[in-house]
């Protein structure tokens, strides 16, 4: 048995697809706003993605080492700890700043 079902090229392109279009939100709300809720939503939604990354991959571990599976959760878990541990300081607006009330982007 593979560690992985089997190859659908369509699913692979969709998920690819998928996958830059929320590496450019991401890289927008850190690098071009630095606003706290564009910051937010990006580090949510990249941990959700990575949390069902994660479980899915969790699922299919049987034809792996015992080494070569820790060693893939572990990658994996650091996929999922390091957004989550940057929500916290995103969400409790300390860190990112606010944008001023009429939507323009306040001052650094």
């Amino acid at each position: 048995m593979s560690h992985l079902p089997p190859y659908n090229e369509h699913l692979l392109r969709d998920f690819g697809g998928a996958s830059l279009a929320l590496a450019v939100v991401v890289l927008c709300a850190a690098v071009a706003t630095m606003e706290r809720r564009p910051v937010l939503t990006a580090l949510t939604s990249y941990l959700v993605s990575s949390v069902a990354h994660l479980l899915f991959h969790a699922s299919y571990l049987e034809p792996l080492s015992a080494a070569s599976a820790a060693g893939f959760l572990t990658l994996l878990g650091t996929a999922v700890l390091l957004p989550a541990a940057l929500v916290w300081p995103a969400a409790d607006g300390t860190v990112f700043r606010e944008p001023d009330p009429a939507g323009r982007p306040s001052a650094p």
